[in-house]
């Protein structure tokens, strides 16, 4: 079957383009971090790349252990209500949750055999919600216990009390900056879709069937974010790719814990675990997506939408598709990969380093689900429940906004700050997506050159808003003062711009001032780049006691 969006007088097939572009792209990533350690391998001193070897072996030995810790805590499901306490909610929910996967399995199975395209639509969008929100009621309950109840919970408070302000520009933070940059497109991508269907729909029923611009835009976005606009052709080759990866990884999880546990004197060693790390963290929304866009295609078909899919993720209406196998295969492979990726990039919780970016674990899982929420509201609700969808996504997305302000969930304040603004530039293109596509009249009214400026204006005033901000933030007090004293630090205001280490003369000398001893007695032992300061007093005449008594008689003074 011929793919109706393809041009037939193009020289170049972009569906084919864009397919070696995607794997191209995903064997560049592979070859490019192999070789980056490869290299570091050969250039860093021996007895240095063995305290290396030996400080990843014991993080690693530790994500492991976290990993089993969640997937023991995902099975661990008591059944009489007395064996629930105190988590009576979690609990609860866990099994209302199990029972609506067990109903949408059996009715999903139901409606393939009878060829009931709406059902088995229905069936699917809510075995995808259900296992999404199971797993996100099990990864909150293991928070809880994981922090409070553990030999190691000392580890987890540290973690949760640790922040930095500034980064290092090494390599290792260029990749991560560069993952939160494509993670911010293909977030960004799913209300640019939703745009562009509308938009194609609207110029159909205009133009007849018009559509060029619309494709060359999906086309664009699909290369940025590497979710590939496919046809039939390539779908099964994508598809079958998918389910390959996702079968070796669980194959090879298989055997090296089966092996292990026969085996423990001599087991497989997992060191080369932690180098997988950003790689998932880059291809996470690009594999879940293709097969939830997979799910959506082929439960589209013999339905109302599938005469009105435009720029879709995936093409799969062909008479090699054969519905309920690929429908089938979809379900097992996202279960096992939605599963096993989001517990393995939200299992790696080590003591931050000064300087590098990292994330809290918990962080790392809200937004993971949130962003799959996302992709499921846009990809299986129908475009007859257009006006829901846009509401769910702006839901979400606020809820995204709301969480990073309120956890930061990043050690490194900048890095939050900049990703609030990532959120709130997507929360403004779902708002205007939301009030152009309710009516086809008004986004045809307001053309294609409307809708740009609305949104880079948005974006704009966003930026203005964030950098002021930002400014009043950073502005220096008039006067030093201290704010506010706790068990484990001096909250203080200081007069000086953290410029060219003045803030950090300023603190010295004010604490000297306030202790009544030299300058010289006092000496910043950390956060010399940071908010959060340690300072050591290299005098005997004041011991703890006597300085806090101190800094609580200046702030009943002041």
């Amino acid at each position: 079957m011929s793919d109706p969006h393809l041009g037939s007088g193009s020289s170049a097939n972009p569906n084919l383009v864009l397919t070696l572009v995607y794997f191209l792209t995903i064997a560049a990533i592979l070859i490019g971090t192999a070789v980056y350690f490869i290299v570091m391998a050969r250039i860093t001193d021996p007895e240095v790349r063995l305290m290396e070897l030996i400080t990843t072996q014991r993080e690693v030995q530790h994500l492991i252990d976290n990993l089993s810790s969640q997937f023991s805590n995902f099975w661990r499901l008591p059944l009489r209500w007395r064996s629930m306490k105190p988590y009576y909610t979690h609990q609860t929910l866990s099994w209302i949750f199990i029972l609506a996967l067990v109903a949408s399995v059996v009715v999903l199975i139901v409606a393939l055999a009878l060829d009931l395209a709406q059902v088995a639509r229905i069936s699917t969008l809510t075995y995808v919600v259900s296992l999404n929100a199971l797993f996100m009621v099990r990864q909150h309950l293991y928070y809880i216990r994981r922090t409070y109840l553990t030999y190691d919970a000392e580890h987890y408070l540290v973690l949760d009390t640790t922040k930095f302000y500034y980064f290092d520009w090494s390599v290792f933070n260029i990749v991560q900056i560069g993952i939160l940059i494509i993670e911010f497109l293909q977030l960004l991508s799913f209300p640019i879709r939703d745009l562009l269907d509308a938009l194609y729909l609207s110029k159909n029923q205009e133009l007849n069937g018009n559509s060029d611009g619309s494709d060359t835009a999906s086309f664009i976005i699909g290369i940025i974010t590497m979710f590939a606009n496919l046809s039939s052709k390539f779908y099964v080759i994508q598809f079958w790719f998918l389910v390959s990866v996702i079968g070796c990884i669980v194959l090879v999880m298989t055997v090296i814990h089966t092996y292990n546990a026969m085996r423990p004197h001599r087991p497989i060693a997992i060191y080369w675990v932690k180098y997988l790390l950003p790689l998932a963290n880059l291809l996470y929304l690009p594999m879940l997506v293709m097969l939830i866009g997979s799910a959506a295609c082929l439960s589209k078909i013999g339905t109302e939408d599938a005469s009105d899919s435009s720029s879709g993720l995936l093409r799969c209406d062909s008479p090699s598709v054969v519905k309920p196998l690929y429908l089938a295969l979809t379900v097992v492979a996202y279960t096992a990969g939605y599963v096993i990726l989001t517990a393995f990039v939200t299992s790696f919780d080590r003591i931050p380093i000064k300087g590098e970016i990292h994330y809290k674990s918990q962080g790392v899982a809200f937004l993971k689900n949130m962003s799959m929420l996302l992709s499921i509201d846009f990809l299986l609700v129908a475009n007859s429940y257009r006006h829901i969808r846009s509401i769910l996504s702006l839901v979400i997305v606020l809820s995204m906004v709301c969480f990073n302000i309120n956890t930061q969930p990043c050690f490194v304040e900048q890095i939050n700050y900049w990703r609030t603004y990532g959120f709130c530039c997507i929360l403004w293109v779902a708002l205007i997506v939301t009030m152009l596509t309710n009516e086809a009249s008004t986004l045809l009214d307001t053309g294609t050159g409307g809708v740009v400026s609305a949104l880079a204006v948005g974006a704009v005033i966003l930026l203005v808003l964030f950098i002021t901000m930002r400014c009043i933030w950073r502005a220096p007090a008039q006067t030093n003062s201290i704010v506010d004293i706790d068990q484990t630090c001096i909250h203080m205001r200081i007069a000086a711009q953290p410029r060219d280490g003045d803030a950090n003369k300023e603190v010295i000398r004010y604490v000297a001032q306030v202790l009544t001893i030299p300058k010289t007695c006092i000496q910043l032992v950390h956060g010399q780049r940071s908010r959060s300061k340690t300072v050591e007093l290299l005098t005997e005449k004041h011991t703890i006691d006597d300085v806090t008594a101190t800094f609580k008689a200046n702030i009943q003074r002041q």
